[in-house]
C-alpha cells in the first residue's frame, strides 16, 4: 500500500480524514447538485476559495471567534439546506457555501505545499458530493440526498455537543 506523504498529501488527505471536514465538504457538493445549474460549479469553488483565504489569513495571525462551535454549525447548516432541500439562488449559495468554508480552512496551517493540496482535497470531497447528489437523485431519488442531508446535519450537532 503506497501512502501520500509530505506536506501536499497532508493537505489532500486532510478533508478525507477529518470527519467534520469531510461532512462538510460532501454537503456542500450535495446542495450545488440540488441546486443545479451554475451552482455546479460555482458552489465549490466557491467553498474551497473561502477555506484557503480563511486559512491563510489565520495562518498570518487573524484570529475566528467561535471557531470550533462555528464549524459545528456550518455543519447543522449546510446539511439542513440539502436536508430541506432548500433551492437558492446561485448567489446566496455561493455566499452560504463560502461562509461555512471558512471554519474548515481556519484552523489549518502549512506550507504552499500543504495548502494546494487542501484545495485539491477539499475540491474532490466536494465533487465527490456532487456525484452522489446526482447518482442518488437518479437511482433513489431526490429524498434519498435530503437523507444524507439530515446525517450531516446529525453530525454537526454531534460535533457541537462534544461527541465527535
Amino acid at each position: 500500500m503506497t501512502t501520500v506523504t509530505g506536506a501536499f498529501g497532508t493537505g489532500l488527505t486532510e478533508p478525507v480524514w477529518v470527519l467534520q471536514h469531510l461532512l462538510g465538504f460532501l454537503a456542500i457538493g450535495l446542495w450545488a447538485g440540488q441546486t443545479g445549474g451554475t451552482a455546479v460549479w460555482q458552489v465549490p469553488v466557491a467553498a474551497v476559495t473561502a477555506a484557503l483565504a480563511a486559512g491563510l489569513a489565520a495562518q498570518m495571525g487573524v484570529r475566528l471567534p467561535y471557531a470550533g462551535p462555528g464549524l459545528a454549525a456550518a455543519l447543522i447548516v449546510m446539511g439542513g439546506l440539502v436536508a430541506l432541500a432548500v433551492k437558492a439562488p446561485v448567489a446566496l449559495a455561493v455566499l452560504l457555501a463560502a461562509v461555512a468554508a471558512v471554519f474548515h480552512g481556519h484552523p489549518h496551517q502549512g506550507s504552499p505545499l500543504f495548502w494546494s493540496g487542501f484545495a485539491a482535497g477539499s475540491l474532490l470531497v466536494s465533487c465527490a458530493g456532487l456525484g452522489l447528489s446526482m447518482a442518488v437523485a437518479q437511482a433513489e431519488s431526490g429524498r434519498a440526498v435530503q437523507i444524507c442531508g439530515g446525517a450531516v446535519a446529525v453530525g454537526g450537532v454531534l460535533d457541537l455537543v462534544g461527541v465527535i
